[in-house]
Formats: C-alpha cells, sequence, structure tokens
C-alpha cells in the first residue's frame, strides 16, 4: 500500500470524511469535488477497506482498559495519599474483588422463607 493511501486510511478512521480525508492524507486535489470522487474511488479498493477496519479494530482495543490495566490504575488509586479515604478503599475493595479475596455467601431458604427441607426419592421410595 502507497503511503498516501496509508495516510488516507489513517486520516478517514480519525474524522470519517472521505474527501477531508482524502486532502489531510497529502493529495493535492484541485477542488473538493475531485477530492471527493477521489475519495469515493479509494473507499471502493478492497485493499483501503481492509486496512480501514483494521484500523478501526485496533483504535477499538485501545479503548478498552484489559484487567491488566485496571488492575494497576486501581493501585494507583489505592496507594495515593492525595486520593479521599474512602475512594482509596473502594479501590482496594474492588482489587479484592477481582482477586476472589472474598468468598461470596448466598444465603437460600425455602417458600416464605422457611427452612429448606429435602426428599429423596428412589425405586424404594
Amino acid at each position: 500500500m502507497q503511503r498516501l493511501q496509508e495516510n488516507f486510511c489513517v486520516e478517514f478512521v480519525r474524522c470519517g470524511n472521505a474527501t477531508e480525508a482524502y486532502k489531510n492524507a497529502g493529495y493535492k486535489p484541485r477542488s473538493d469535488k475531485v477530492a471527493g470522487t477521489a475519495a469515493a474511488r479509494l473507499l471502493g479498493n478492497v485493499g483501503i477497506q481492509k486496512r480501514i477496519e483494521e484500523l478501526r479494530r485496533e483504535l477499538d482495543s485501545h479503548k478498552i482498559m484489559d484487567a491488566a490495566e485496571r488492575r494497576e490504575l486501581l493501585t494507583q488509586f489505592a496507594r495515593d495519599e492525595e486520593t479521599a479515604k474512602p475512594d482509596r478503599l473502594k479501590a482496594m475493595d474492588l482489587l479484592n474483588k477481582m482477586d476472589g479475596v472474598y468468598i461470596n455467601k448466598t444465603q437460600v431458604s425455602g417458600t416464605d422463607g422457611g427452612p429448606l427441607t429435602f426428599r429423596w426419592e428412589g425405586k424404594d421410595g
């Protein structure tokens, strides 16, 4: 892929406007109409479409924190003496939950809150 085509893909993903992306990529069109026509032709190119999709996926993956990044950020909050104490405690609580430190307990009861009764039925019962 040529440098200008790569630039076009990057600019198109950035701004979403084909004509603007064409001009910002470094092409020198005579007018906006020429730029729009040439940009539309580029967008019809399978290789350009594929590269734009790759760039969009890459961009999306950077928008979402992974578990390690969340853990690092929460650790920074928990250690930061400038952060309010309740926020530091909340950060530590979230880290503990992420690491499975807490045991989740669930209380189960029977009908209308009464005790559970078990009845086994078998061949003989």
